[in-house]
Formats: C-alpha cells, sequence, structure tokens
C-alpha cells in the first residue's frame, strides 16, 4: 500500500455551538412609546369600567322609579307629552301626576275639591262670627271702662 491510496483516519470535527448574539435592546424611544400604549390602553379600560358601573347605577335608578312609579315621574312623564304635543306643560304635569295616584288619594282629593266651596261659606261665617265676637268685647270692654 502506498501511502498515497492510504486514506487518513476521519477526524471527527465537533462543531462549537455559536454564542447567539443577543438581541440589541429596543432604542428609548421605542420603549417610551410601548409604555405609552400600555398605559393608555389601561386608562381607557379603567375609564370603560366606570362608565359601565355609572350607567349600571343610572339604569337600576330609573328601573326602581318605573317600578315605584308616583306622583313624581307621572309628572315629569305627563309634562313631557304635554310639551311634545305642543300642550302646557304645566297641565300635563298636574293631569300626570293625578293618573299616577292611589285610589285613595285621589279619593281625598275628590272630597277636598267637591267640599271645598263648603269650607270656604264655613270659613267665612266663622271669621264674621269671630269678627262680630271681638265688636262684641270691645263694646263691653269701653263700656265698663
Amino acid at each position: 500500500m502506498s501511502i498515497a491510496t492510504q486514506e487518513a483516519p476521519a477526524v471527527r470535527q465537533t462543531r462549537e455551538p455559536r454564542t447567539a448574539t443577543p438581541p440589541a435592546p429596543p432604542a428609548p424611544t421605542t420603549q417610551l412609546r410601548d409604555a405609552g400604549e400600555r398605559l393608555l390602553a389601561a386608562l381607557v379600560d379603567r375609564l370603560a369600567a366606570l362608565a359601565c358601573d355609572q350607567v349600571d347605577r343610572l339604569a337600576d335608578s330609573l328601573e326602581r322609579m318605573a317600578a315605584d312609579g308616583g306622583p313624581g315621574l307621572g309628572a315629569a312623564l305627563g309634562a313631557g307629552k304635554a310639551l311634545a304635543r305642543g300642550d302646557n306643560p304645566v297641565w300635563g304635569a298636574v293631569k300626570g301626576g293625578f293618573a299616577a295616584l292611589g285610589t285613595a288619594a285621589k279619593v281625598l282629593i275628590g272630597v277636598v275639591v267637591a267640599l271645598a266651596p263648603v269650607l270656604l261659606v264655613v270659613a267665612l261665617v266663622v271669621a264674621i262670627v269671630a269678627a262680630l265676637v271681638w265688636a262684641v268685647v270691645a263694646a263691653v270692654g269701653a263700656a265698663t271702662g
């Protein structure tokens, strides 16, 4: 065998792992922009949550008012309807408030309205009698005095 035909034993070459160069840190302006975007997103989320809470409170309040009803709500709705029709909103509020009253309150108002002329006459008679009593007391006091 000749030296030329001899093959050199295979030398196993081991590759040393290449150390990857770490990526360059982002520029400060990029970091600042990213931080600003995260801050803005957090603020928007917080404001949206607050707005949702306020809307929920308002909806609950309106539901309570609608469930409870009452003359105040009836008056407001009556005034709004009258205003939309072009009528007097005060008269619409009176009618809406009266319509929202309970039966007992309507009966009481009806009795007071029906008895108002009678009560006015009675009050006038009481005033006249009081004036006469005062005049008699004054005359007796002047005669004895």
